[in-house]
């Protein structure tokens, strides 16, 4: 039933607006309306939206170029503007996604833009319920869970409490195969007051007001995991080499990192 949801007859949708500050196509008036009130409260959402997709890009980039051919992202929103499916088979042309939303009027939205894909499934789920997500006939019909996987969780978990993200990272790497990849992008209020004012704001069709942390409040995430490049560094600039600056430093509003599981390595 949640596929014949039609898009125009729905109150702002955030993966709809999340396209619209992407200058996407796949978003309606309402949606405009809402990120004009939005913009009223926090002009740079738009900035912030592009830099979570610069880190998800980047991270992708990488991770094929190393040969990972699996992908499973995290509070996927709508698979448009250069989507992973999409980024990954410039180098892997047999790259196979899932992508995991909790609302369904995006998953609706998102199933219909891929449904002629081979090798790409939408899932219905809760991305702090990592149990579910990996047992799902999506995952498991589409990606092989005895070779590795890169786990994107790109603006999501500040919208996870903290102990479901403190449960929910571990449990994707510990249930792939060892060598998966992880890779995260978190807003943090650290010399924005901006955002601290977004935080506390009643955010309406926005669903929830996000959870705003730093590196030392997500560091236990990632115990036993080994950090990519630069480990916690500001998320627009994230490069795999190279020294990157902190979020702290740029002011950029997101962190990001890159883990790998390295069970078995001796």
């Amino acid at each position: 039933m949640t596929d014949e949801i039609d898009p125009e007859e729905t109150p702002p949708n955030v993966a709809r607006v999340f396209d619209h500050y992407l200058g996407g196509t796949e978003n309606t008036e309402v949606d405009r309306e809402f990120a004009a009130e939005v913009d009223e409260i926090l002009p740079a959402m738009g900035a912030l939206c592009r830099g979570h997709r610069r880190f998800s890009a980047s991270v992708v980039d990488h991770w094929s170029a190393l040969g990972v051919d699996q992908f499973l992202e995290l509070g996927s929103g709508i698979p448009t503007v250069d989507h992973v499916h999409v980024r990954a088979r410039r180098v892997q042309p047999g790259a196979q996604v899932v992508y995991v939303d909790w609302d369904a009027v995006t998953v609706a939205h998102a199933r219909r833009l891929v449904a002629d894909d081979d090798g790409v499934a939408v899932l219905h789920a809760d991305a702090g319920d990592p149990a579910r997500v990996l047992a799902s006939p999506e995952v498991r019909s589409v990606l092989d869970l005895d070779r590795p996987v890169g786990v994107l969780a790109v603006g999501v978990l500040h919208y996870v409490s903290d102990a479901r993200a403190a449960a929910a990272v571990p449990a994707y790497l510990d249930g792939l195969a060892p060598g998966s990849r992880l890779a995260v992008s978190h807003l943090t209020g650290t010399g924005r007051p901006d955002i601290h004012t977004w935080a506390t704001f009643n955010h309406g069709g926005w669903s929830y007001a996000p959870h705003l942390r730093d590196p030392a409040d997500m560091a236990s995430w990632l115990e036993g995991r080994e950090l990519t490049g630069p480990g916690w560094a500001c998320a627009v600039a994230w490069a795999p080499t190279g020294p990157v600056p902190g979020a702290d430093e740029t002011r950029s509003g997101l962190w990001g990192v890159v883990a790998r599981d390295v069970r078995g390595r001796g």
